[in-house]
Order: structure tokens, then sequence, then C-alpha cells
């Protein structure tokens, strides 16, 4: 019996307690981390050059397509991983590799899409000035 919990998936045979604090702990960390970010950020810019007024709003406009991106990440991977849950917890593994190769893909293309819309709007992002030709 020992030697069937080993080679289980440890989301199938762990005790509900100790796994919901076991697997929450990293993921508010990092969202603790991505809080944080862009306020220690902010502050470290503010230190740096009183006199660049550009500085601070460049943060500022960072921080909204940051979260964005947080936001699609998390969102495709918590289907992502719903997916894989279900797939593994019927022992379909040919199914969850196939899920996992489609989470990967998402992921670039995701990926893609803002590397697009950032290439399309850069220069009204960093542009201030009225000669700039705003896309966005």
């Amino acid at each position: 019996m020992s030697d069937i919990k080993s080679k289980e998936n440890k989301m199938g045979v762990m005790p509900v307690n100790k796994l919901l604090l076991s697997m929450s702990a990293p993921m508010m960390a990092s969202m603790l981390v991505q809080a944080l970010y862009n306020v220690v950020d902010s502050i470290f810019v503010s230190w740096i050059d009183k006199t660049n007024d550009d500085a601070l709003p460049a943060v500022s406009l960072a921080f909204p397509a940051q979260s964005l991106m947080i936001a699609v990440a998390v969102g495709t991977g918590v289907g992502v991983n719903a997916l894989l849950s279900r797939r593994l917890g019927a022992k379909d593994f040919d199914g969850a590799n196939k899920i996992a190769g489609n989470g990967l893909f998402l992921a670039a293309c995701s990926y893609l899409v803002f590397f697009g819309a950032w290439t399309y709007c850069r220069t009204s992002v960093f542009c201030y000035s009225d000669q700039c030709s705003v896309h966005c």
C-alpha cells in the first residue's frame, strides 16, 4: 500500500488541511511580492531623481499593464490546473499531457498578444510631446 502512495499524486493522498496550507503559502507569498513590487519601485524611483518629472508617471503607467499580465497568467493557470486535476484524478495521463501542452501554448499566445500590444502602443506610452502619434 505504501508503494502505491509513493507513486500517487500528493493532491490525491495528502490530508486536505495540510495540502491546503502547503499549496497556498507559495501563492500568497507570490501575490504579496507582486503587490509590493510597484510600491517599492515607486519609492525607489522617487528617491533617485527629484528633477525628472517623467520617472514616477512611467512607473505608474507600468503598473496596470503588469497587473493585467498577471491576471491573464493566473487565470490561465487556474483553468489549466483545474483541467489537469480532473485528468490526473481520472488517471488519464495522456490527456493530462495534452492539457499541459495546451497550457504552454496558451502561455505563448498570451505572451505574443502582450508583446504585440506593447509594440503597437509603446509610442503613446513613452512619448508625451505633441509631435508623437498616439495609436491607442
